[in-house]
């Protein structure tokens, strides 16, 4: 099934996961376990093979707390690989290929099941300014002992899709659930690679500052011996 052809469904199945943010382009690996969800599966498989991931809110009052509160914006995820176990359970390869809107919830049972709206990143001429400076800070944080690896770099770097490549650095490299699902929602591709920017050049400030410690230290026990 090619990417250019997918049409997403106005309604779709969705997973609402604490702590869980899916990007597009992204490979996210899930187990299968809830009954819910296993019925989910099932259905998704012989139809479409798209089902969405949606973060959970967590900061909701107490007496609330069972609802599963969906964040606004989700991705929608094309099934790669499903293996079903003896148990019952199945391992998925999700493949995220679009944001999306949530315009409403139509179904809670047995799944959740919302409405949706397609969310085009927007584009301008900065985007290439932009890239080549995340470049820069991806290979500045490789050699800072980062967590960009040269393996990282080899998969990015050839990527002549700026969206696919902001989106696949986020995915990867951002830690902080909230500011993941912040960056998600953003629909300016600049100001979402900004963010991601932002993000690593402070991160590279705080490993070179470590960096600079410790070659301090060691001057100074060089000098004492």
């Amino acid at each position: 099934m090619s990417e250019a052809n997918i049409e997403i469904p106005q309604k779709i199945p969705v997973m609402t996961l604490r702590g869980v943010v899916l990007f597009p382009k992204a490979m996210m690996p899930l187990s299968i376990f809830e009954e819910r969800y296993r019925q989910m599966l099932d259905e998704v498989l012989d139809t479409t093979r798209m089902f969405g991931i949606v973060c959970e809110r967590e900061n909701v009052a107490e007496d609330e707390v069972h609802m599963e509160h969906p964040f606004g914006v989700a991705t929608i995820g094309l099934i790669r690989v499903s293996k079903k176990h003896h148990d019952g359970t199945s391992f998925v390869l999700l493949q995220g290929i679009k944001r999306v809107k949530i315009r409403g919830i139509s179904q809670e049972l047995p799944y959740r099941v919302v409405e949706t709206e397609a969310m085009n990143s927007i584009i301008d001429d900065s985007c290439s300014s932009i890239r080549k400076e995340l470049e820069q800070a991806l290979q500045q944080n490789k050699l800072l002992g980062g967590d960009v690896t040269d393996e990282m770099l080899e998969f990015l770097n050839p990527l002549d899709d700026v969206d696919a490549f902001v989106d696949l650095a986020a995915f990867t490299l951002c830690k902080h659930t909230l500011r993941k699902q912040a960056m998600l929602e953003v629909q300016h591709l600049s100001k979402r690679a900004s963010m991601l920017l932002t993000d690593l050049h402070r991160e590279n400030d705080r490993l070179a500052s470590i960096k600079q410690m410790m070659s301090q230290s060691e001057d100074e026990a060089s000098e004492q011996n």
